[in-house]
């Protein structure tokens, strides 16, 4: 399984970014609850579905998070921070 966890505050685009994500055929969840990220891939990987998946989780949720994610190899873990430009 790929994981990828897009974090950043409010309104700084994650949505926009999970978006793209689903359009090249990952399954998408968007503003999923940081202590729920272990459950889902768990149940995905005993499942044996989705080889792909991204997740948005707010950044004030994200630090511990992965250390939920026993023996999940961290090369299959990609984290994008977004930050909101200011114009």
């Amino acid at each position: 399984m790929q994981l990828v966890i897009i974090s950043g505050r409010s309104g700084s685009g994650k949505s926009i970014a999970l978006q793209a994500l689903e359009d090249l055929g990952y399954y998408a969840i968007d503003n999923l609850p940081a202590m729920l990220l272990g459950s889902l891939v768990d149940e995905l990987r005993d499942q044996g579905e989705q080889s792909r998946l991204a997740v948005s989780i707010d950044a004030r949720n994200l630090p511990g998070a992965l250390e939920k994610l026993p023996g999940y190899s961290p090369s299959c873990i990609s984290v994008i921070s977004i930050s909101k430009l200011s114009t």
